[in-house]
């Protein structure tokens, strides 16, 4: 990824999947890098291992992704995304994953992993505001605030 800064210099750095949390139970996951690799899926899913360690043991949290910059997923990656997303199920009151309806072939492989995943409370949006209004619902005010922050920032940093 290519982007003029500020300063007028160009910064050429490369897109990234990030996992953090910044309040409260809301775990902030972008995936601009994609996962090529089920060693990518490992490494998103280090991440989000910290950061859910920081909250008391078995306390539930609430993610929100932004797909919209991730790539079409290989295969070997997309079964151990499933398998990894499943294996958070039983701490997660909400999920709610933002993707781009541009590509059409990566929104089905995203539905497909959400759906085998299998946690109800785990949907896929293409709109910003309904995943807002429905995760808005089970979040406390501050982190409903940094959810609309999450929301309105770049997909690209």
């Amino acid at each position: 990824m290519t982007r003029i800064l500020a300063t007028g210099s160009i910064d050429r750095t490369m897109p990234k999947n990030t996992a953090s949390m910044k309040v409260g139970r809301l775990l902030e996951v972008r995936a601009a890098a994609g996962y090529r690799t089920p060693a990518d899926v490992d490494a998103i899913f280090g991440e989000i291992g910290a950061a859910l360690g920081r909250l008391p043991a078995g306390a539930e949290h609430v993610t929100v992704v932004d797909w919209r910059q991730c790539p079409l997923m290989a295969p070997e990656a997309a079964q151990h995304m499933l398998r990894m997303i499943a294996s958070v199920n039983a701490n997660t009151l909400r999920s709610a994953a933002l993707a781009s309806d541009s590509s059409p072939t990566a929104v089905l492989q995203f539905v497909r992993v959400i759906r085998d995943a299998n946690l109800p409370d785990r949907k896929l949006f293409v709109r910003s505001d309904e995943l807002r209004d429905w995760l808005a619902e089970v979040l406390t005010p501050a982190e409903a605030a940094r959810l609309d922050e999450f929301l309105a920032e770049s997909p690209n940093g």
